[in-house]
This record gives structure tokens, C-alpha cells and sequence, in this order.
């Protein structure tokens, strides 16, 4: 059946482009047609999606670059499709492929991930010459150079990784050569050519983060899903051989730092990409990871194996050096600074310690630096002193930590140079929070050994106090107070158990906080020298572990239910690793009644992740379904979210799903619903009732949709209740529903028609029609029944293009396109009177769509210019003087050269619309690469005249087209027009040559 549907799809396919002459530019229009709009799910006659990746199949590259070079941009969206792995054995001839003859039924693959012809695939060999991988064909080269015009979405680094992580090097050379690109520009404050790139492709200059993730990802600093050997086969090779120089070689890859990236958490339940992030987390999350996994699990065999400790002075600077590259790549994240690394969360304790529970594999570089410099201690005293001495001057806090840990070691760092140390930096290592368990012991070890005169000094230092600056500036003064009272009661008690006498001003002070204080204690298992604790923590901790152990995590999640502003924790990358034990915790608390509303809504961000989302809905759904509305309506954006990824996969319990999606609907929400947003589609998308009904069409559209068939009874009440114009906080769901009109058109005619297409009137509410055009125009398509049923208001809203906003270039595009192929639905003239009302950046727009549309037309330009585009510039195009600005002038300028080989003809028709656009280097830079200069330098001569002003030109485009021109008619030199370019040239430094 499935070969059935693809060969029906394809015969179907091959008789709509048959009504072309030629069959690549029957698929490049399709191209030209529908990669504007998103990929959203329709009926199986309407396939645009499928007409789309048949037309991208084709292995000449032309459709693919095509689509590349699309203006604007095809969105992202598209990789959804472009990876979705809809072919199998019989569509392995149509990509060069020749099949076996025995069938392979469980062979899948995409457009982006398929087998290589024998040109292109790599050759089988017993060595390896570094190029092994499948060479690119003009597809892949194309679809690769659209995406480079991505390269600020943050969704589209995320794709990567989730896949590898490398990059081909095909493409890992194409982001290289771009970004130089981009640099250079930037360099030569070259702003004509970066704003037309930006115009066209508003996310294709990545800003200074995206920029920073892109160079980590071509240095091969991302976490690889390649099979590489791990750290278990290393521990037997080593057992057996010793350590060779090919083993340390080959450890120093295995414990290579690499990065981990995830889609960001949202606190505030909001999905929304920041207009301007402030660091890289909020674009993206990271993690540090090694090349190997569970490195921690294998530490205690390697320290029982009897070769080991021998070997760890050896590998103290190795160790030492993986450390420090995992500090700098949280440094280029954004992650640490010279006070803070925060490694004391992973890593508790230096020395070793039940508190180290080993969660992160990075941090056992700390524990193998830390055993290498005790072996090499043993040995060689005078060494680990001067590595010792080293790490205090490393920036990084956790070197500090080591430095502190080190001087614990009698014999090896001199009391004086060890209270140094100490009291280093403004005394900032003696109170920071990041060094607190080292600092601690450090006094410890050192007040025994101190003279009075520096025993005296180290009081002075204890008496002042922790630094105000180290501490939150809106703290109550009580707190403060409270704080260094315990801070300095922490130490003076720490040095006075050691037996040391105390001075008198220590001693008094002592007493002092003690009488004040007198509940406080010193706890058994130094839990007062942990900034962190694992388990409940304390008053003081900044951040807090979440407990392990189930019980202990369901008490735990009773006493903060909710993140503490003051305090950190871990309980969202708990919920992340670890889903058993946190969810059978909230289990256990809800059947005692009990909803830690905000822990909830961390649970099912983290839920939402492709890897838990099965998992989650199957144990967690009937859980949440018996949650009280007041909590359901806290967590409302989350489960709205949840609901939206549970609805592409799960496969059961559909009544327990459309269920939630009513209890989500029914709740009562307080916000902008009524009020006329700028972007009610973006708000929609974030609101609980726009995402339930984003839940509830993925559900719908999983199914296979024909034309005619209705919606399921199931559905179609809640539908019917969205279009309900006087419930204000449904325009959130009518807004995405909207978005898919044309699909639900064809599968209900009837139910649209009586629901959906009456809110599209302006003249019946202005607010509601706003809304609703906004939904159609983020992915809007040609489908002349449904244009016929709102006529009207389609024509209507060219007089209300200024609300629309942005959408308003979206609205000219499907105009012209509509007055380019208008069919039996329009009269010329009622196209003509509503483009004729469309404003300056409307009519720039529909000069695009013209441009666009002679580039897809191929060998049929002249045709397609005299039959579709030369009747619409006579008959539709308004002809009013106020209209001749500079941006217009721009588009139409672009028209005549993209008119080809009727450019004379082009031009004269156009002649009178043209001036000097504000920037007319695109328009020089275009006429240049057409090659029109060489066949009408004439006419090239005379376009150049009237588009050249005062604006200096950039780069040498003029130069290099008058060049052209006088190389091919010598006798225009002396023309008038040739010798005014020429001066112009003159006076801004350029001589022809």
C-alpha cells in the first residue's frame, strides 16, 4: 500500500508538471510557489509538502537551488520534512541508487540522510585517507547553502547536535567560507550588502553567541554520537599492556570535554526565542561532558588495578590540561569567570567525600587531577609544590580549590605561603562560596602551625567579615547581619576546636556570637563547610542538590515546593536524567494530596524532551488527569506545551488526552486576550489555549486527512467552540486554527465555511479579522475555492495592510501572486484597485513577487514575461506618480533584470518608475552577475544612468559593469550617460581601466 501511495503521488505529480514545457521549471515553480510557506499537514490531494521534496529529489539541483535562493528565506520549518525518513527500497533508484533485486523492507531514509550513488560514496578500503565520508550532490550542496542562511536560529544548532553534533565537511567548510564572509562584510562596514541579506533572510548574520556556538561546533567541541572506543575497553587495554604512549594518547581523547546542547528552559512557561539574549543559556542549554560516558563508574576499578597509582605522576599534566579546557569552554559559554566556575556544586569537596556523588562526568577530572598530584606528592615533593603554586595563579576558582586542598599536605607548601593564600585576593577566597569547603579546611590544618604574629593577622581577616559585594544587593539588613555573624562564628569556632588560642579581640568576639546564638552548633558531618548539600541544605547554601533517593526527594519536594529565589537547585536536570525517581516522588505526594505546583511545571519542561515524552505521558498523564483545577491552571503553559509534543507520538488513551485538552480549555485565564497585539500569533503559540489547539490539530493531522471526509465527531465540538467569537481567550486556539484554513477547507467545507470563514470579515470585527489574517498570512497559500469563499475580505484587507504589521508583506506576496494567476476568481480590475491602495513597502513586495517569478519561469522567461508579468504592470500595477519612490524604483529596477533576454523590453516599459534607490549596490551587483552588460550594454548603459545618484558606490560593481559594457560596444565611452558614471567613479576615487 505504501508503494502504491508513492507511485500514486509521483504519476500525479509528473501530470501536473507535464503542463509545462519544460519539466525542471514545472518543479522549480512548485519550488517558487510553496517555499515561502511553512510545512504544515494537509489532505492527501492537497500534498504541497510532498510536491515540494519531489521537486527538491530532482538530482540536477536546479529546484534545490531554487529553494537556496528563495526570497525570502524558506523557514526552518522545512527540516522537519527534509529528515523525515518517507522513502524506502523502491525510491532508490530515483536518487542514483541501484537496488537490490531482493526488496529491503526496513530500509528508510530522508532527503537530507540517504545512500550514495557509487559516484558519490566512499571507496572500501583497509585504510583510511581522511576523505571516507559520501560526497555531496548539487541536493544536498543546495539545501546546505539554505541553511547557512540560518545561521542565527538557535533550532537549527540544536538540530545538529541532536544528530552528531559533526558536521559533514562539505558543510563544516560551507559554515567556515560564510562566516569569514560575514566577518569580512562586517569589517568593511559593508551595510548595503548586510541589509539586503537581512532583509531576506532575517536570521543569516548570527549575533556574538550564535557566532561563538558555530566556531566551537567547527573546532569538533560538540558531544559526537560517532562510536568511539570507551574508558571500560581502555581500563583492560591498560591492565593488560601498561601505559603505552599510544593508551595516554588515546585516554587524553577519551576524556576530551566536549559540549551538550538542549533545547533552553523557560521559567516563566514561555517559548519565545529572546529578541536580545543576554548569554548563551537563554539560547540555548549546555552541558560539559566528556568523549566517553560514565567515566565516574569506571574510577574505582582503574585505583583497584595495581598498575595505576605508578602511572598517575605521569599523567598530572594531562589531567591537569583537561581541566582547564573544560573551564574554558564554560568560560566561552558564558558559564564561569575568575570568581565563579561554580564547580563546587558539581564537586562539593576537593578532597574525597560522600557529598561527591558524581552526576557530572567532567568532575572527575577534578578527582583524577587530584589523585595525580597526591601520587606525584609521594615521590616528588618539590614538583607537586610548584604545581601546586601553579594552579593558585590559574584563574579558574576550582584551580584555587586545588591550590587550598594542596597546602593541606604537611611538608609541601610553607605555613606563610599557605596563609597567603588564604587571605589572597581581598580576602576573597577566604569567604567565597565557591572555595568554602577548602578555605575551611585549610584553616584548619594551618592555625595549629601559625606564629602569633600570623595567628594574629589571620583574626584581623576573620574579624573584618565577609565582603558585602559577594552577597545580593536587595538583602534585608537583618539578614546581612545574620550572615556575617555566622560566617565569622563558622571560622573563629573552626580555629578554636583545633586547640589554638584565640587573641582577646577573637576570643571576646567568639563569646559574643556565642550568647547571642546560642542554638548554634557544629554539625558532625561538617555539613557547615558545604556550600552545597546533598539533601535538604541550609539557610546559607546558594545551591541546593536534590536528594537521590526517593523518599527522600518526595520529603524534600513537601519543603520547597516552589525554586527559592535565594537559592539554586538541580531539580529540573534531575527531572531530565533521572525521570524514575522523580516521578514516582510526585506520584507519591499526589496520592497524599499534595502538588508542588512549580516543581510540576520544571517536571514537565523537562519532560517535554523527545527522549521522556513517551515515558512521561504513559506514567504521568493518569497521574496529572487528577489534579485540582487550581493547580492544573498554574501549570497550565507547561501541560499546554507537554500536550503539544505528546501529541505527535503517543498512541493510546485518546480520551484521556482530548479530555485534558477540554479541562485546559475550559480554565479561566487573565490576559491580553481582548486587546489588539501586535503579534497575536506569537502570543497564541505561548498561551495554554493556542497550545492545546496546537495539540489537538497534530493529533488530528497524524491521521490521514482526505479531502471531504469531515472532522471526527470527537474533535469538531471543541473546534466549533474555538470559532466562538464572544469567548475572547479562544483567539488564541483561532489564530493557529487560522494557520491551517486551507486544509481545514478541504476536509469540512461545510463546517469552515459555517464557523471559520465569517471571522475573516473586517467589516464584521475588525480585532477578530486582524487576528485571523495574521494566522492564514504565517503560512499562506493559493487555493482558489477557499479565495473564492473570502473574496471580500481578501480584497478588503489591502485597505487594512498598515494592521497586519510584518504580516503585511506576507498579504502583497499572495496578492500578487493571485493577479499573476488569477484564474476565473478575479476581475483584473478588482485586483487592480487593491493593489492600488497598498503602501510603498507593500508595492517594493509585490516588485519581488515579479522578480521572483520571472527567476522560477527558466526557459520560459520571455513567455512568462509577456504573458503574465507585462499584462499585470499595464493592468493591475497602479500608475500614480506619488508611488515612484526610491524602494519601488528598487523592486521594478530588479523586474527589468530579471526580465533576461526581453531586458530592452523590460526597461522601456519601466523606464519612467526608475530612480536612484537609497542603496544601489544590490541592484549594480545584480546587474553584473546577469551578464546583460556583455549582450545589451545599451540598455545596461542606460538602467546604470538612472539608478546611479550621489550615494558613493560601494565596492567596484560600477566599475566592473561600465567595464563590461565599453568592452563590448567601445563607441558608448563618449556617450553622455557613460562619461557622467565615469566622473562619478572619478570623484570617489575609481579609475577604468
Amino acid at each position: 500500500c505504501e508503494h502504491k501511495r508513492h507511485w500514486y503521488l509521483h504519476k500525479t505529480l509528473h501530470v501536473w508538471a507535464k503542463t509545462y514545457h519544460d519539466g525542471i521549471s514545472g518543479k522549480e515553480h512548485i519550488v517558487t510557489r510553496y517555499a515561502s510557506s511553512r510545512p504544515l499537514a494537509s489532505t492527501r490531494q492537497d500534498d504541497f509538502v510532498g510536491r515540494v521534496l519531489w521537486a527538491l529529489s530532482d538530482l540536477s539541483g536546479q529546484p534545490a537551488k531554487r529553494f537556496a535562493n528563495h526570497d525570502p528565506v524558506p523557514p526552518l520549518d522545512w527540516l522537519e520534512p527534509l529528515g523525515e525518513e518517507r522513502y524506502g527500497h523502491p525510491d532508490l533508484s530515483r536518487f542514483g541508487v541501484m537496488p537490490h533485486a531482493d526488496v529491503d523492507d526496513e530500509l528508510t531514509f530522508s532527503l537530507i540522510r540517504r545512500p550514495s550513488p557509487y559516484t558519490r560514496a566512499p571507496w572500501m578500503t583497509l585504510m583510511d585517507d581522511g576523505a571516507a565520508g559520501s560526497g555531496w550532490d548539487a541536493v544536498m550542496c543546495n539545501l546546505a547553502r539554505w541553511l547557512l542562511r540560518h545561521l542565527d536560529d538557535p533550532k537549527l544548532m540544536l538540530w545538529l547536535t541532536k544528530r552528531g553534533g559533526r558536521l559533514h565537511p562539505e558543510f563544516a567548510g560551507l559554515v567556515e567560507w560564510r562566516l569569514e564572509e560575514l566577518d569580512k562584510l562586517e569589517s568593511d562596514g559593508n551595510t548595503d550588502e548586510l541589509r539586503r541579506i537581512r532583509d531576506n533572510a532575517p536570521r543569516a548574520i548570527p549575533g556574538p553567541f550564535m557566532h561563538t556556538l558555530w566556531r566551537l561546533m567547527l573546532a569538533g567541541r560538540m558531544k559526537s554520537l560517532s562510536p568511539t572506543s570507551n574508558i571500560y575497553q581502555w581500563r583492560r587495554r591498560f591492565e593488560r599492556d601498561g601505559l603505552t604512549v599510544a593508551l595516554c594518547l588515546e585516554l587524553r581523547d577519551l576524556l576530551a570535554p566536549r559540549i551538550a546542547l538542549r533545547p533552553p528552559f523557560r521559567w516563566d512557561g514561555n517559548g519565545e526565542d529572546p529578541d536580545e539574549p543576554e548569554q548563551i543559556g537563554e539560547l540555548v542549554d549546555w552541558d560539559i561532558v566528556l568523549s566517553s560516558d560514565y567515566v565516574h563508574s569506571e574510577l574505582p576499578s582503574l585505583r583497584k588495578s595495581p598498575r595505576w597509582p605508578g602511572t598517575l605522576p605521569g599523567l598530572l599534566d594531562e589531567f591537569g590540561a583537561l581541566l582547564r579546557d573544560a573551564m574554558d569552554l564554560m568560560r566561552e559559554l558564558g558559564g564561569v569567570d575568575d570568581r565563579s566556575d561554580r564547580s563546587y556544586v558539581h564537586q562539593p569537596s576537593i578532597e574525597a567525600h560522600s557529598q561527591n556523588r558524581g552526576f557530572q562526568d567532567w568532575t572527575a577530572l577534578i578527582e583524577l587531577t587530584r589523585d595525580a598530584w597526591v601520587a606525584t606528592a609521594d615521590i616528588a615533593p618539590e614538583r607537586a609544590r610548584m604545581i601546586a603554586e601553579s594552579w593558585y595563579l590559574t584563574r579558574y576558582p576550582v584551580f584555587r580549590r586545588l591550590a587550598l586542598f594542596a597546602a593541606t599536605h604537611d611538608g609541601i607548601i610553607p605555613p606563610r605561603q599557605a596563609l597567603d593564600w588564604l587571605l589572597g585576593n581581598d580576602l576573597w577566597w577566604l569567604w567565597s562560596t565557591e572555595t568554602r569547603r577548602e578555605s575551611l579546611r585549610l584553616l584548619v590544618f594551618l592555625s595549629p602551625r601559625l606564629t602569633a604574629v600570623w595567628l594574629t593577622e589571620l583574626e584581623r581577616a576573620i574579624l573584618v567579615g565577609p565582603p558585602r559585594a559577594m552577597y545580593k544587593d536587595d538583602l534585608e539588613d537583618e539578614h546581612w547581619k545574620w550572615i556575617v555573624d555566622w560566617e565569622i562564628w563558622l571560622r573563629l569556632v573552626r580555629v578554636d576546636e583545633t586547640g589554638t588560642v584565640l587573641g582577646m579581640d577573637a576570643r571576646a568576639k567568639l563569646d559574643d556570637l556565642t550568647s547571642r546564638h546560642p542554638d548554634w552548633r557544629l554539625r558532625e558531618d561538617d555539613r557547615d563547610e558545604f556550600s552545597v548539600w546533598m539533601g535538604y541544605g541550609s539557610e546559607l547554601s546558594r545551591f541546593m542538590a536534590t536528594p537521590r533517593r526517593r523518599r527522600d526527594l518526595a520529603e524534600w519536594l513537601k519543603q520547597y515546593p516552589e525554586k527559592n529565589v535565594w537559592q539554586d537547585d538541580d531539580w529540573y536536570r534531575c527531572c531530565r536524567d533521572d525521570f524514575s525517581t522523580t516521578a514516582c516522588a510526585l506520584c507519591a505526594l499526589a496520592q497524599d494530596d499534595i502538588w508542588p505546583a512549580g516543581r510540576w511545571r520544571e517536571a514537565l519542561q523537562a519532560w517535554s524532551e523527545e527522549s521522556l515524552i513517551k515515558r512521561s505521558w504513559r506514567y504521568m498523564a493518569p497521574v496529572l488527569a487528577d489534579a485540582p483545577d487550581d493547580v492544573l491552571q498554574s501549570i497550565a503553559h507547561d501541560v499546554g506545551r507537554w500536550l503539544g509534543n505528546v501529541a505527535k507520538t503517543f498512541d493510546s488513551d485518546e480520551t484521556l488526552f482530548l479530555d485534558f485538552c477540554r479541562r485546559i480549555l475550559a480554565l479561566e485565564y487573565q490576559d491580553d486576550a481582548d486587546e489588539d497585539t501586535d503579534d497575536p500569533l506569537t502570543r497564541a503559540i505561548n498561551h495554554p489555549v493556542g497550545r492545546v489547539t496546537e495539540a489537538l490539530l497534530r493529533w488530528w493531522s497524524r491521521n490521514s486527512l482526505e479531502d471531504g471526509q469531515g472532522l471526527p465527531d470527537k474533535l469538531k465540538p471543541v473546534f466549533t467552540d474555538l470559532c466562538d467569537a464572544r469567548i475572547g481567550k479562544f483567539r488564541h486556539g483561532r489564530v493557529l486554527m487560522a494557520a491551517r484554513i486551507i486544509t481545514l477547507f478541504r476536509v469540512d467545507h461545510e463546517w469552515a465555511t459555517q464557523h471559520l470563514l465569517p471571522l475573516f470579515s473586517w467589516r464584521r470585527c475588525e480585532l477578530e479579522a486582524r487576528t485571523v489574517w495574521k494566522g492564514f498570512l504565517w503560512s499562506p497559500r493559493l487555493y482558489r475555492p477557499l479565495m473564492e469563499s473570502i473574496k471580500e475580505p481578501f480584497l478588503d484587507t489591502a485597505h487594512h495592510y498598515e494592521a497586519l504589521g510584518e504580516d503585511g508583506e506576507q498579504y502583497a506576496d499572495l496578492l500578487t501572486f493571485t493577479a499573476l494567476d488569477r484564474g476565473d476568481t478575479f476581475t483584473m480590475k478588482e485586483l487592480a484597485a487593491a493593489t492600488a491602495v497598498l503602501p510603498e513597502d507593500g508595492l517594493r513586495q509585490a516588485a519581488d513577487v515579479l522578480v521572483r517569478a520571472l527567476d522560477s519561469s527558466g526557459e520560459r522567461r520571455t513567455e512568462y514575461w509577456r504573458n503574465r508579468a507585462l499584462p499585470y504592470l499595464r493592468q493591475v500595477w497602479p500608475n500614480s506618480p506619488n508611488l515612484k519612490t526610491p524602494a519601488v524604483s528598487e523592486g521594478l529596477g530588479e523586474v527589468c533584470i530579471a526580465a533576461g533576454e526581453v531586458f530592452p523590453e523590460a526597461l522601456e516599459e519601466l523606464r519612467h518608475w526608475l530612480q536612484p534607490p537609497r542603496y544601489p549596490g544590490h541592484l549594480m551587483h545584480r546587474l553584473r552577475e546577469s551578464g546583460l552588460c556583455d549582450k545589451f550594454p545599451n540598455p545596461a548603459l542606460s538602467l546604470l544612468y538612472r539608478i546611479v545618484g550621489n550615494t558613493p558606490p560601494r565596492g567596484s560593481y560600477l566599475k566592473e559593469c561600465l567595464q563590461q559594457i565599453q568592452s563590448v560596444e567601445s563607441g558608448l565611452r563618449d556617450d553622455q550617460r557613460f562619461r557622467a558614471l565615469r566622473e562619478r567613479l572619478r570623484q570617489f576615487g575609481q579609475e577604468l581601466e
